[in-house]
């Protein structure tokens, strides 16, 4: 005879499967808010931990180390922020138009990441630091990827009639140099400019540059 109790599935009984991809997300995320607020050389794992609202063991299951997650959380940096200019220079013909979108957007990108923007400095200090060319902090490889961006566009330009001859690999090196230069300050001083003030201003004066005048 039976007891008449319910004998349960094997499904419903086997444990949670846990979404890793996802988990490794939300310890990036956390990571970054800690980042942001202490500054990475004072930042333990158990702060990230803590942040992410987990046991500091299971972080070591998905990061082997805090440097594991600075690294990670620059490439998702900088991955993100290479999408979204790509998405606005998408479909976009004309070179200056084209010229005008890559500014409006990498100034856009550093607006919206203002929550985070103060681990820039924490990426740059440990680009110059690593001369490593397989590392993800390799600014050189970084800065030539940029420049070679914005040569083309102003080579395009150039072919069309539309920009006058100009040194490309220079033009395109003072245009990154402003821009570094705009992020710096504001890091130091977020009163002191808008980024869409400073993009309007920019694109005249910078753009007015390299148009012909015929």
């Amino acid at each position: 005879m039976t007891d008449g109790s319910v004998i349960k599935n094997k499904t419903e009984m086997s444990p949670r499967t846990v979404d890793r991809e996802n988990k490794r997300k939300e310890i990036l995320a956390a990571a970054m808010n800690v980042f942001a607020r202490k500054g990475v050389s004072k930042t333990k794992m158990i702060d990230i931990a803590s942040e992410a609202g987990i046991g500091k063991g299971t972080i070591y299951e998905y990061y082997k180390s805090k440097d594991n997650i600075f690294f990670e959380s620059f490439q998702h940096f900088k991955q993100q922020t290479d999408a979204f200019i790509a998405r606005r220079l998408n479909n976009i013909r004309d070179p200056e138009a084209k010229l005008e979108a890559w500014i409006d957007s990498w100034l856009e990108s550093m607006s919206d990441s203002m929550d985070f923007i103060a681990i820039m400095m924490d990426y740059w200090a440990e680009g110059i630091r690593v001369k490593n060319e397989e590392s993800v902090f390799n600014l050189q490889k970084i800065y030539e990827d940029y420049r070679k961006i914005i040569c083309d566009l102003l080579e395009e330009g150039i072919s069309k009639g539309k920009f006058k001859p100009v040194n490309t690999t220079i033009t395109a090196s003072i245009l990154i140099g402003m821009l570094d230069g705009l992020a710096l300050q504001w890091i130091m001083d977020r009163k002191l400019f808008e980024f869409t003030e400073v993009s309007e201003t920019l694109k005249k004066s910078f753009i007015k540059g390299l148009l012909r005048n015929d």
